[in-house]
């Protein structure tokens, strides 16, 4: 679907996708998103990030998004309201909680308004700038008294996560989901929780049908996403697992060259962004 009067929604992953690869917005990316609006466009962003994250990056980009958070547990209308929220099953987060890990393996969750960690986790130390969200330290045990949207193993050592995929789906398959939203990071959330059925939803809520949307994206938790909407864009840059998985999807360039911003640009003829500045933030 290449008709860019039948678009009335965009969709974009953020890391590897939409960000560049510093992990911030560049000012032409920045200026095409805010063009959408002139052409009655809705924009959405839908990311593996916890939704306090992502609402400083929409800060950025100073445009009213709806959010896509932690793969679609948690979803975020423009005024910042939660408008949907998957919970674990508290018995099985306490038993991921407690799983025998390699060194060099940690564990997070996402709860409520915060990324709590027992141990400092730098595997992702890069993708974020000084002031923004960051994790908070605490002893897990604590915490399961109050629902939480996410777990997630994070490792600089892409192996050292497979055999714990392999556990957890043997364990509790019938009560969660995993994706790898990049090598470094296996994420378990609640059964059924995926972007493509949170923007199932958000897009019921907002009037605007699948086949009027087109999503970009490059991690395994893009795949539902990038499935069900009218066009679903592939990065050059993407997992070489979602390629084989969605090999009738197109591709467009690398996150590094703003492929995004420039796919748009050309969908929507803007004439309006003509320039790539040097600079970011």
């Amino acid at each position: 679907m290449e008709n860019n009067k039948k678009i009335k929604a965009v969709i974009s992953d953020l890391d590897g996708t939409l960000l560049n690869q510093y992990h911030t917005l560049s000012e032409l990316s920045k200026e095409t998103i805010k063009a959408l609006k002139t052409h009655d466009v809705q924009f959405l962003i839908a990311t593996g990030r916890h939704h306090c994250d992502a609402k400083n990056i929409r800060e950025r980009l100073d445009v009213d998004a709806f959010i896509i958070a932690a793969n679609g547990a948690t979803v975020l209308n423009p005024a910042g309201e939660i408008i949907h929220q998957a919970v674990m099953n508290p018995e099985v987060v306490a038993q991921l909680l407690s799983m025998e890990i390699e060194a060099g393996v940690f564990k997070n969750i996402y709860q409520e308004d915060r990324w709590m960690v027992e141990t400092i986790d730098r595997v992702f130390e890069d993708y974020h700038q000084e002031g923004d969200f960051v994790y908070t330290l605490c002893k897990f045990e604590e915490q399961l008294s109050k629902p939480i949207n996410k777990v997630f193993f994070t490792s600089r050592d892409h192996s050292l996560l497979i055999p714990i995929e392999k556990q957890v789906l043997e364990r509790y398959g019938e009560h969660v989901d995993v994706a790898f939203s990049v090598p470094e990071c296996l994420e378990v959330m609640p059964k059924g929780t995926n972007k493509g059925q949170a923007l199932i939803e958000t897009l019921k809520h907002l009037g605007i049908t699948l086949d009027e949307s087109v999503a970009f994206g490059d991690g395994m938790n893009d795949f539902e996403m990038l499935s069900v909407v009218g066009t679903g864009y592939l990065m050059a840059n993407a997992n070489e697992q979602l390629k084989k998985r969605l090999p009738n999807n197109p591709q467009v360039g690398h996150h590094s060259e703003d492929a995004v911003a420039k796919k748009i640009i050309e969908l929507f003829s803007i004439e309006s962004v003509k320039k790539d500045p040097l600079s970011a933030s």
